[in-house]
């Protein structure tokens, strides 16, 4: 008995210890709480969205310029044998039209990144996507702010609900590069003769 009772002393002693700085808190925090049956929409910084890119863009784009210059001198003078009349005329003549016609259309699913909120709470967003295909490089870059009620319950979102978007487009590579204009017609651009 007394090896029992020396024992339970002891334990009483470690019990008193242990509840004097004790605390209870809760397993259930209200900021990280995400029921299963709640929509998986993005809406917090880390939270990613799928921007379902549909953009056409169309320019148009014409001027024409017409310009005449002219200057004149003549001159005679009669010499022993005989006159001899002296002309010189320069003239210039310079008429141009030109026409641009643009059409772009881009059709892109990509995944961005919420980087952060705004004052009124909207998400900021962005995305990059690089795709090669035969040696050609295709890279789409999708930033922007949208509202959360903007994302649908499948956690996609159309481009056109992003403002303040920047929706960039950029092909590298041998087909992209032969679009550019060769060295002769660089050098008349550069001359001014185009």
């Amino acid at each position: 008995m007394r090896l029992s009772s020396k024992y339970s002393g002891f334990l009483i002693f470690v019990i008193s210890l242990m509840s004097v700085n004790t605390q209870a808190s809760s397993l259930f925090s209200k900021e990280t709480f995400n029921s299963y049956t709640a929509d998986k929409r993005a809406s917090r910084v880390g939270d990613t969205v799928t921007i379902i890119v549909m953009e056409n863009a169309q320019a148009k784009s014409s001027a024409g310029a017409a310009t005449d210059k002219g200057f004149g001198l003549s001159a005679s003078g009669s010499s022993p044998n005989g006159s001899w009349p002296f002309g010189i005329g320069v003239g210039s003549e310079i008429n141009g039209d030109a026409a641009i016609h643009r059409n772009g259309f881009i059709k892109a699913q990509i995944t961005a990144l919420v980087e952060g909120k705004d004052a009124n709470g909207n998400l900021i967003i962005r995305g990059r996507q690089n795709i090669t295909l035969d040696g050609e490089v295709q890279s789409i870059e999708v930033t922007g702010r949208v509202r959360n009620s903007d994302i649908s319950s499948q956690n996609t979102l159309l481009s056109s609900r992003l403002f303040d978007a920047n929706i960039v487009f950029i092909g590298q590579g041998s087909v992209s590069e032969g679009t550019e204009p060769g060295v002769i017609a660089k050098l008349f651009k550069w001359l001014g003769l185009s």
